[in-house]
Formats: structure tokens, sequence, C-alpha cells
């Protein structure tokens, strides 16, 4: 389909639904033997993306969230599903507690795959008006959430790997600020988680550190923000398209943002420019 107004597409295509380059099944994205790691797995894309790298054959999943319920229905579905894939439940974890996210790292020892899902969106509400608590609240899980998740599973990333840290990021600081009145907590936390991981990308050259823009989707966190009028996109193209950034074909995307919209034979494409230019990064435009 034809790139929305105001969105950004390096490719010629753009997907608003999986598509089979980034198919779970496909032998080159095989997740066998690998230990998958989800903060906010319990629904949404987080319960998504876990089903994608069972279907994909992963050896373990760990979905990690604070509200137990979800990720235990979450985990009872996959496993019956895919029954070769251990699927186990971490209820109470708060992404923005350390040793809460210390302790599940050493539960879980090695992994090979952490997905940084986890995320907060405060009400919708000009900087004048919103509550500071909520408004900050967006900081505290999009930003500190990630930085306090690094820290506490870097030290048991598989030595073997290539290891690889996803991040779920937005859209939003490729969108004019004209279009983000009201999202200024949203917009600027996933922002600076980003640059963020742009940073433990280039402090841990061993691994590969991306972040990426799930799509539009039909989720809790959508229905909160009270957007209309955006095309919709199928919860699979995220979770799908983390399997393929996992996998050995997108290692020239280290450091970099992506859209889960965008088309990967096109980025293929451009692999060499891409791993050898400041394109896909966070920096200021004109310098």
């Amino acid at each position: 389909m034809q790139t929305p107004e105001g969105f950004a597409n390096i490719t010629s295509e753009w997907h608003n639904d999986t598509n089979a380059a980034i198919s779970p099944s496909r032998p080159e994205l095989s997740s066998k033997s690998k230990t998958i790691v989800i903060t906010g797995a319990g629904t949404g894309i987080g319960a998504e993306t876990a089903r994608s790298f069972a279907a994909s054959g992963a050896a373990a999943i760990a979905l990690l969230g604070r509200r137990e319920e979800p990720l235990l229905e979450t985990a009872a579905a996959l496993g019956k599903e895919f029954p070769g894939t251990k699927v186990t439940a971490y209820g109470g974890t708060d992404v923005s507690d350390a040793g809460s996210l210390e302790r599940v790292a050493k539960q879980i020892g090695v992994w090979d795959v952490l997905v940084l899902n986890a995320g907060y969106l405060s009400t919708p509400t000009k900087i004048t008006e919103v509550d500071a608590d909520d408004w900050w609240k967006g900081f505290e899980i999009n930003l500190k959430g990630v930085f306090l998740a690094v820290r506490a599973f870097l030290p048991t990333h598989n030595p073997s790997g290539p290891a690889t840290i996803i991040g779920t990021s937005t859209a939003a600081f490729t969108l004019p600020s004209d279009f983000l009145r009201t999202y200024s907590s949203y917009a600027v936390s996933k922002t600076a988680m980003s640059k963020l991981l742009e940073i433990v990308q280039a402090e841990h050259p061993e691994l590969t550190v991306l972040s990426f823009h799930p799509g539009v989707l039909e989720t809790d966190m959508y229905a909160k923000s009270q957007m209309s009028g955006l095309p919709m996109d199928k919860i699979s193209l995220p979770a799908d398209f983390a399997v393929w950034l996992a996998s050995p074909e997108a290692t020239f995307l280290k450091g970099k943002y992506v859209s889960a919209n965008w088309d990967v034979d096109g980025l293929k494409a451009k692999a060499a420019n891409i791993a050898q230019s400041a394109d896909l990064l966070v920096n200021v435009v004109g310098l």
C-alpha cells in the first residue's frame, strides 16, 4: 500500500500486515535453540511477538510483566500451540524497579534475544495541563525501564551469540511536531530510548542492538491515545518483524531505527549504505 501521509519510508513498499519475507516459518529466521526474553509480554505486541518467536522454533521464551494473569494466559496458550517451546511467565516484574529486573535476569540465565516492549502512554494532554506525575511515568517506563533492563540482562547474554536487543519505539520522532500535540511524554521518552539503544550498541559492538516502530495497532494504548483516521496495521506485522530483526539477515541494522512497515527486501538492497552511514540514527536534520 502507499506510504501514509507524514510517515517516513526509505523503501518502495509499505506493509500493514506480515509478509513472506518476515515469516517465522522461513528457515533463515529460525530461533532454534534460542532463549527469548520479552518485557510487556502479557498482551498486545508483546504476546504476539512471543507467539512469532515460538513459531520460529525458539527453545525457551520468558514472558515478563507486572500483571500475572495475562502472562499466565499467554504462556498457557503458547505452550499448548507450541509444545516444543518452554514458555515461562514472570509476573510482578516492574521494569522501573532495578531489583525486580535483576532477580528475574538471574532466574532466566543465558539469553539470546531481549525484546524491550514494555511501554506507557500518559493521558494525551497539553504540557501546561498534564498531570506531572503521569507525564513523568512515561520516562520511568519507556526510558528508565529500558536502561534498567539492559543493565540487568547484559551480563547474561549468550557469549557465543550474537545476541540481539530490540526496543519497541515509535515513529513519533519522525513526524511533524504539530502531529504530536498532547503526546510530548511518549514522543520524547521513546526518542530518548532509541538514542539510548544507539549508545548501547556503541558500547557493545559484539551485540546487535536496534529499535523499531511497530506500526499503528489496535491495542489498549492506541485506544487511550484517542487518535483516529490513521491506517491500521495487523499485530502480526511487528511480531514477525521482530523475528526478522533477530536474524542474521538484519545485522546490518546494528544501532539503527527502522519501521515494521518498511519492506525488508528493500532494506537489504540498501544494506551497505545503511551500515556505513549515519542514516536511520536519531540525529539533528541538516548537520
